[in-house]
Order: structure tokens, then C-alpha cells, then sequence
């Protein structure tokens, strides 16, 4: 049996997995929620504010993004505390390091912009209450200002993201190979 944070074997390719079963989850488990959020928020904004659906998802998302926060913070002090290679070893490698801390600086940004711009208390669950925290509304709108830049930064971050991972399978270099595994 391997432990849930263990690294999975070698991938068929050769290519050594630095990626334990976790990190893995967490992986698939941001993919979902960042990718549920971003488009049913940019779709819901073409909707009327009456609409059933528009008002669903914005009672939903905040539910379920506030949920995600800490396995968020989990996967981001795992990514932390994994063994980092010596230097980056060619241009290649440090922008796709570059590429998914940014990834991380956004998917935080949005997550800390969207708890403060709340507009009133939610009940999360219909279990715990989390609090409005700001109640200026220029501040609020100020807010959703920004959430708004960094969504879409995540949204262009992430279409990147895929297309390199298109990229790399077209050249043959499965990095799909290392982020599936036997949960």
C-alpha cells in the first residue's frame, strides 16, 4: 500500500513523477473548482441579475470557492515544501516556473478579493457564518474591480496552462503521465 503523500512510480515515459498521490488530488481537484468558477462566472455575467440560474450560481460559487480555500493553502505549502530542482536548467524551465507561480499568486488573489468583497454575511453550509468583512461600498466596488482583473488573469493563465500541455503531448513529452494516478 503508498501512503497518500509518497511519489507515484515512474510514468511509462521514464520521466520520474516529483508528484505524490496528494499533490496529484489537489491538482485535479483546483483544475475543477478553478475551471467550474471561471466559466460559469464569466457566463453568468452575460445573464440578466434576475435570473434564477445567475443568482444560483453566485449563492453557489462562493460556497463552494470558500470550501476550496484550504485545500488550496494545502496544496500551496505542499508545492512549497517539495524539493525544488538545483536551477532551473534552461529558459523552458523557468518560465513554466514562472507560469505556475503565477498560477498560484492568481488563484490566491482571487480567492483573498473574493472573500472581501463579500456584500453581506453568508452562511456557509447553513452552518457557519462568515462575516462581511468590508463595509465601504467604494472599497467593495474597488474590489470587485480587481477580482474581476484577476479572473480574467487566471483565465488567460490557465489557457496557457493547457496549451502547453498540448504542446508537450503533440512533442511526445507526456507531462499528463504525471498527474494521473491511482487514487
Amino acid at each position: 500500500m503508498t501512503l497518500p503523500n509518497t511519489p507515484l512510480p515512474e510514468p511509462a515515459s521514464g520521466e520520474t513523477s516529483a508528484y505524490s498521490r496528494t499533490r496529484i488530488f489537489l491538482h485535479w481537484l483546483s483544475a475543477a473548482v478553478i475551471l467550474w468558477a471561471t466559466f460559469s462566472g464569466f457566463g453568468v455575467a452575460l445573464l440578466d441579475q434576475s435570473n434564477p440560474i445567475r443568482q444560483w450560481v453566485e449563492s453557489f460559487n462562493p460556497q463552494l470557492t470558500s470550501l476550496f480555500i484550504p485545500f488550496f493553502v494545502w496544496r500551496l505549502w505542499l508545492a512549497v515544501k517539495a524539493p525544488s530542482p538545483s536551477t532551473a536548467k534552461n529558459v523552458q524551465a523557468r518560465l513554466a516556473s514562472a507560469a505556475h507561480n503565477s498560477i498560484y499568486g492568481a488563484v490566491a488573489g482571487v480567492l483573498i478579493t473574493g472573500v472581501l468583497m463579500m456584500s453581506h454575511p453568508v452562511m456557509l453550509l447553513a452552518l457557519v457564518p462568515l462575516p462581511q468583512f468590508i463595509h465601504s461600498k467604494i472599497a467593495l466596488l474597488e474590489l470587485h474591480q480587481v477580482h474581476r482583473a484577476l479572473c480574467a488573469a487566471l483565465a488567460g493563465l490557465m489557457a496557457l496552462h493547457l496549451a502547453a500541455v498540448v504542446l508537450h503531448q503533440v512533442r511526445g513529452k507526456s507531462v499528463l503521465g504525471r498527474m494521473r494516478g491511482t487514487m
